[in-house]
């Protein structure tokens, strides 16, 4: 058996975002000429006194002027030292706009960091890739074993059911764990995903990063009857969320290489794992996503085929060197032979697929992360079983006395209010919070679950979350 060699070239077509567990917040970034400046907080420190030094601590410690955050400590008069090491001290800036309150004060939020390497330059780990293509692959694999289905719904219906975290361990157990690497003890059994490994993309510019807001755009099925009529103030078509992560801006490309050991071959029906196999692999799960969730969204998102290879004419050559590395000639071919007349030498050299989209990173919608829907052939079911999993996650919470149609409602839709004790500003005064209600009791009557589909929002712009096209070719 031998090893294949693949590279994927990924561009950004929205917002990616791949987080390393970690949050800015009021005392990491401050505004300097118009952007965003994340503080290099170990450069900055070894630049002060001791004065400044204690100064700095006490900001840290006791929170002095932390309502006005780091830009309102550096514009203090008595700390105009400060602002000028602190403006000589900058990370990285983001070119995202900031609001601001009364009196010019930043509007401070937590922003999700994006994965960054030991100097501070994101990129994509190799791991999130191959999340995303075990995903794909195992939808591939549902999708064409229907013994396969049926056992992982009784798993699935009974572990969604008990609200269980093992969901779908057993589906990827039946799916990957086959191989057995020792026939004196078949109960032990590897994990066939362990012939695939896919490398770390090379550091990228942190001008590629952008500060998003988490924005939940509604489904063409939704009223949104649960909106108070505020008139041009209402907000019809979606939620903004006071929740910021920081992605990879659209038109970002990056490359990661994926290695095949040709072992993993006989465990799987077809495709095989190389350009053309792997594209198929990632646009049947595309098809399914649009057929199944993107339709039901006014976004243009799921309207028609995101093939775009030999067919649209174009060059197949994909530049590996320079800054242009990663994307395609933007030459015709010349007739069809895929190549145009530059790269007609690549042409039988090296096998490249066509482009398709995928969805990478955090933040992105439930479909395009599970394979839960694809267990059923009817979508009806689908919705069912996917509004009954989130539900058990986010159930609806009410003050039965203050809302008891509501209460009443989701009793009637088959689902179990949680009781909820309306908060006030004080004992006995206006009530500030009387429930919370992720409405997915309602996602069978609207048609889709979950019923709403996650975007970010980068100043007047927003883009779904995690899209990327891809484009697989041999080496």
């Amino acid at each position: 058996m031998g090893v294949r060699k693949l590279r994927l070239d990924i561009k950004v077509a929205g917002l990616v975002h791949i987080g390393n567990g970690q949050r800015y917040g009021k005392r990491d970034y401050f505004v300097h000429g118009g952007e965003i400046a994340v503080l290099d907080v170990r450069k900055f420190v070894s630049r002060l006194t001791s004065d400044q030094v204690s100064r700095y601590c006490e900001f840290l410690e006791k929170g002095a002027y932390d309502k006005f955050g780091l830009q309102g400590f550096l514009t203090r008069r008595e700390n105009a030292d400060l602002l000028k090491i602190a403006q000589g001290s900058i990370a990285y800036r983001i070119d995202s706009p900031i609001a601001t309150a009364r009196r010019g004060a930043i509007q401070y939020h937590d922003v999700w960091q994006f994965m960054k390497d030991a100097h501070g330059n994101p990129y994509i780990p190799g791991s999130s890739v191959k999340g995303m293509l075990r995903t794909a692959l195992l939808l591939n694999m549902v999708l064409d074993d229907a013994g396969l289905r049926a056992t992982a719904r009784v798993d699935e219906l009974a572990t969604s059911k008990s609200g269980s975290a093992n969901a779908g361990k057993g589906l990827n157990r039946a799916a990957f764990w086959k191989e057995q690497p020792n026939p004196n003890d078949p109960s032990v059994k590897n994990d066939i995903m362990r012939y695939v490994s896919v490398s770390d993309s090379e550091p990228l510019s942190v001008d590629s990063l952008v500060f998003a807001k988490k924005y939940d755009k509604f489904s063409k099925g939704d009223p949104v009857d649960h909106k108070l009529d505020m008139g041009k103030l209402t907000l019809k078509e979606g939620n903004e969320l006071d929740v910021y992560r920081e992605c990879l801006r659209p038109g970002t490309t990056v490359s990661v290489d994926v290695t095949v050991d040709e072992r993993i071959d006989e465990y799987l029906a077809s495709p095989a794992l190389d350009a053309q196999g792997l594209s198929s692999i990632f646009q049947r799960a595309f098809d399914f996503y649009s057929e199944r969730f993107l339709n039901h969204f006014e976004s243009g998102e799921g309207e028609g085929s995101s093939a775009s290879g030999s067919s649209d004419g174009g060059c197949q050559y994909i530049i590996t060197a320079g800054p242009l590395a990663g994307m395609r000639c933007p030459n015709k071919a010349v007739g069809d032979t895929g190549f145009c007349n530059t790269h007609q030498d690549k042409a039988g050299q090296c096998a490249a697929s066509a482009e398709v989209t995928c969805y990478l990173g955090g933040g992105v919608d439930y479909i395009s992360k599970t394979v839960t829907s694809a267990l059923f052939d009817d979508e009806a079911d689908a919705v069912q079983m996917v509004s009954r999993i989130l539900y058990n996650q986010f159930p609806t919470k009410i003050d039965r006395s203050i809302h008891p149609t509501l209460y009443s409602d989701v009793q009637r839709a088959g689902f179990s209010p949680k009781l909820f004790e309306a908060r006030r500003q004080r004992p006995g005064g206006r009530i500030t919070k009387a429930k919370e209600d992720h409405r997915h009791w309602r996602d069978q009557e609207i048609g889709v679950s979950p019923h709403t589909m996650k975007w970010g929002i980068v100043g007047k712009d927003s883009y779904p979350m995690g899209k990327c096209s891809i484009t697989v070719r041999e080496l």
